[in-house]
Parts: structure tokens; sequence; C-alpha cells
């Protein structure tokens, strides 16, 4: 990687993690809350709807928290009140339905009832397996949540598990003390691809080995922390020509 590449990404990681990031990124739907269960079930659905441009995943979000969940997520699974919508084959969120969300409430249910956190769930339930193995062994049955066989570049619970343990940031939660940064791979969608490609991260096409290939690249930057070049990437696609 160029000097100057290297010097204009770390420059534009530090111009776009700030507070301001979080008011116009769906991530602001879980940071209403300060327990640690609430915080997981709200990131883990907002980024399981995080489909199409954010002004609408923010929206959709919105809603599911303050009317289904009537702001308070973990009461929502453990009560059982999203059984309501088994068999349900209508469109829950574009090209999910309500049995979607009831399966994924329900594998939070047994999550929950077992365990505390989520994060205590997964590090205990796994050997040798890296976050995102460990979250797909769980939900990897949900429809949009890949399992562990699939090549997809498992966007959704890639961004889930940036927010659950990058630390120090003031985007992100840090809240997952288990896991390292290091493990963390990027949450590669069409935007992602399409910069990392004209920059010359990468030359494959969009599946999980492509995310793991730019994620490789950007630890040349950030060794301890890789996926915070996805800030960087962000605003370069938004505000600047890739060169």
């Amino acid at each position: 990687m160029k000097k100057q590449l290297k010097e204009h990404l770390m420059l534009l990681a530090e111009r776009y993690e700030t507070p301001a990031f979080i008011a116009d990124d769906p991530i602001q739907i879980p940071h209403r809350y300060t327990s640690c269960a609430d915080i997981e079930i709200s990131a883990l659905v907002t980024s399981w709807i995080a489909t199409g441009n954010r002004k609408a995943i923010i929206k959709s979000a919105d809603r599911i928290d303050c009317s289904i969940f009537k702001n308070h997520p973990h009461d929502y699974i453990m009560q059982g009140e999203w059984k309501i919508y088994a068999g349900r084959k209508d469109s829950f969120y574009r090209y999910y339905s309500y049995d979607d969300f009831c399966l994924l409430c329900s594998l939070l249910y047994d999550v929950y009832s077992q365990c505390e956190t989520l994060e205590d769930y997964l590090y205990n339930s796994f050997d040798e397996l890296s976050p995102l193995q460990r979250l797909q062994s769980v939900f990897g049955l949900v429809n949009g949540m890949p399992d562990k066989a699939s090549a997809s570049e498992a966007k959704k619970m890639c961004m889930f598990l940036r927010w659950m343990i990058r630390r120090d940031s003031c985007v992100d939660f840090g809240i997952w003390r288990k896991f390292s940064p290091k493990d963390l791979i990027i949450p590669l969608d069409t935007h992602v691809h399409r910069i990392s490609t004209d920059l010359g991260l990468t030359k494959k096409r969009k599946c999980i080995k492509t995310a793991c290939d730019i994620t490789k690249a950007l630890a040349k930057i950030w060794p301890d922390d890789p996926v915070k070049g996805d800030f960087a990437l962000f605003g370069f696609g938004v505000n600047e020509p890739a060169k």
C-alpha cells in the first residue's frame, strides 16, 4: 500500500469516527440503551434489517424498537411476545417475514435463558471459532444470516460484531471484552467493495474471502483494529473519488 493512500485512509478514519456519525447511522438505535442485553438485542435486530438506504433502515429499526419492543428489547424477548408472529409469511421488512423475525427472537430467547449476555453464550458455547463463526453457529438458520458453510460476506453479522467488539470508539460500543478487535472482518457491502476495488485493496468478487482480504490490507494500517478502516472507506466513498 502506497504511503500516500495509507496516510489518507488514516486521516479519513479520524474524520468520520466521531459522535456525529451516530446521528445518521442505524447504530443510533442500540445507542438508546445502557444494559448489555438490551444493546445486544437492539443491535442484532437493527443490523439484521440493514438492507437498503440508511434512512429506511433507521425508520424501520425505530418502528421495531418503539412499536414492537416498546423500548424494552430484553423484556420483549423473555416474555415471549414474539410468538404471535409464528407462521406469518407476510413482510416484516423487505424480504424478511414475520416468521423470520419470530425465529430470530426464539433463538435469542434460548440464548438469554442460559446466559445473561449473548457475549457470554458465544464465548462459553464454542471453542476455536472466530467471533463470526460463533455467531453463525447460533443464528445461521435465520433468513439473511448466512451459516458457516456459506461463502457470503455476512455483512450484517460483521457489522453487528464491529459494533459490539471495537473498543475505545465514540461510535462502536466495545462492550464485548472476551473477543479481540483483531478478529473482526470488515462489513463488506457493494459500496465498500467498489471503493476497495478502486483503491486496489482487492480484485476479487464480493464474498467472505474478499472481506478477509480487505481486512488484511487494512491491518497494515491498524494492526490491532483493522475494521477502523470501515470509517475511512465510508468517508472515501461518500465525499471523494477513488484514486
